[in-house]
């Protein structure tokens, strides 16, 4: 056998997409190889595309056994199976697991862009832990400045031109949750007073992108460009405040503001943790979500920038269905609760909280949806999780992916809130399609997403700061089908005739923060 042609052939059908062939290849090359690393790579790869956690766990676990870190090439392909390991303890909710496994990938890569990208992926993680502290934060703020000890930022400098030219920084300028809390900022900038420049890292656009395009009066795609082209680019535009939107989530470009490129720097919306660089001014959040003072100063290294409404507008760029004109229990004659967030943002111990909810709610279920319930691996691991959290399993359904997901919506009586991660787009989404949310919040601002939104549409007594509470709201809520009827025929025009959704408030609030942060602070 000729080991290395064998090989390629099954990476070109991995290429191709040919999972199950490449699977077929690479156990016939592993009867004939007792020891190749990257071969087991390569079916982790294919682990992953097919939604098989626990079989790419195992597989990584394999590889990285074999792997000498003595040797440069397999250094790197170890800093490789470390975050792809990571990513998968992310994906079934063992986000402390994640978080060390994505450090183990920083300290062996020697390209420092991707050490960065690596320190993200665990500052991002880490907002999924039950317990994390503020010492834990700090700690991983201080490994992820580490990796820009060879960068030299630019010397300070306050431009203030009369008409304050803000910069947005994204890799999420396309159909993307953050473009739709992006796009009524963009669409109310009072354009006498602000000049807008976005800085595109998007490699792909769609309609979307034309929209957003559309209210900028700079575009500058730099999916292409390295950070410090950015950041030289930026510094050419004189950008008086750059505001960063995606922080630690995927394709981030928060690496471009350790160059310090503008006068003012500052980040939020795209996440809710913060972003651990001193090179960042400011946090943006809200009254609610910055209520704890105390607790801001010991997570944040940026100080808070707190509108009095709501940190962000929503504004569907898409399709939306239209909500029930009553709630699914009046037709079912029974309660249907709901999460349709990330499967890895619940814990044992929400779902714990869950099954004693169904518990005390009569003949009431629970649907839940990820895509990684799509494969059976997926399904059976979180039939195995349920079951020994004590479960009746035909009280729960697991659903897959589906394009029309927010039809889905039309069988949920009751959404119930994750934590300590919360949902974001999810959440705004099942309240826009009329079903009532119930949110637990801590001290932490990442956990207190759902907390603002619900006291921004009027139902702040549905964000609760106990699980006590969290049980008590969802089964009172439960037990009253007459006010469940009524919020699921009044929650879309009760979030219309909100700040959520008043993008010519939110455009002047955040505009005199940007005055003030500009004219007054500087």
């Amino acid at each position: 056998m000729d080991i290395a042609n064998v090989y390629q052939h099954a990476l070109t059908c991995y290429r191709a997409g040919k999972y199950e062939e490449t699977l077929r290849i690479l156990t016939d090359l592993k009867a004939a190889v007792r020891k190749w690393p990257r071969m087991l790579l390569l079916e982790a790869y294919v682990y992953r595309e097919t939604k098989r956690p626990l079989s790419e766990i195992a597989v990584l676990r394999e590889c990285l056994g074999q792997l000498e870190l003595s040797q440069e090439d397999e250094r790197a392909q170890a800093a490789t199976a470390w975050s792809l390991l990571g990513a998968a303890y992310r994906t079934i909710g063992k986000q402390r697991e994640a978080v060390e496994a994505f450090l183990r990938s920083a300290d062996l890569e020697r390209n420092p862009e991707n050490a960065r990208t690596e320190c993200c992926n665990a500052l991002f993680s880490a907002s999924g832990i039950w317990d994390y502290r503020a010492a834990d934060f700090r700690y991983l703020y201080d490994f992820y400045q580490r990796q820009f000890q060879h960068v030299t930022p630019y010397e300070s400098v306050g431009y203030r031109h009369q008409r304050l030219r803000v910069g947005y920084i994204s890799p999420d300028f396309r159909s993307h949750p953050v473009a739709s809390l992006l796009y009524p900022l963009l669409k109310h900038h009072d354009k006498r007073k602000f000049e807008i420049y976005c800085y595109a890292a998007n490699a792909k656009e769609d309609r979307v992108t034309e929209m957003l395009r559309a209210e900028a009066d700079v575009w500058r795609c730099i999916a292409e460009t390295s950070d410090a082209e950015a950041a030289e680019q930026i510094r050419q535009d004189e950008i008086d405040i750059l505001f960063d939107l995606s922080v630690h989530t995927s394709d981030t470009r928060l690496s471009v503001l350790a160059y310090r490129p503008a006068g003012v720097q500052i980040s939020g919306i795209g996440d809710v943790n913060s972003t651990g660089l001193p090179m960042v001014d400011y946090f943006l959040t809200d009254r609610y979500c910055a209520e704890d003072a105390e607790a801001m100063e010991a997570y944040f290294t940026e100080q808070p920038l707190c509108l009095p409404h709501s940190h962000f507008c929503y504004a569907p760029l898409k399709p939306m269905p239209k909500p029930n004109e009553s709630a699914p229990c009046v037709r079912q004659g029974r309660i249907t609760f709901g999460c349709f967030n990330h499967f890895g943002k619940v814990t044992d111990e929400m779902l714990s909280l869950w099954n004693c909810i169904l518990q005390t709610v009569p003949d009431s279920r629970l649907i839940l949806k990820h895509q990684l319930f799509d494969s059976e691996e997926g399904r059976e691991f979180a039939i195995e999780k349920l079951e020994r959290l004590g479960f009746s399993i035909d009280r729960v359904e697991l659903r897959g992916f589906s394009a029309e997901y927010l039809q889905e919506y039309r069988e949920i009586d009751i959404a119930l809130d994750t934590y300590p991660y919360v949902g974001g787009m999810t959440s705004i989404e099942a309240l826009y399609m009329g079903v009532p949310l119930v949110s637990l919040y801590g001290r932490r601002h990442g956990t207190r997403f759902g907390y603002s939104l619900l006291q921004n549409i009027g139902l702040g007594e549905l964000a609760v700061p106990t699980t006590e509470a969290y049980a008590e709201t969802a089964v009172m809520l439960a037990k009253d089908w007459e006010l469940l009827d009524a919020l699921h025929r009044t929650l879309r025009a009760r979030m219309e005739q909100s700040p959520l959704m008043d993008g010519a408030l939110y455009a002047r609030e955040m505009e005199q923060l940007y005055e003030r942060v500009c004219f007054v602070e500087r």
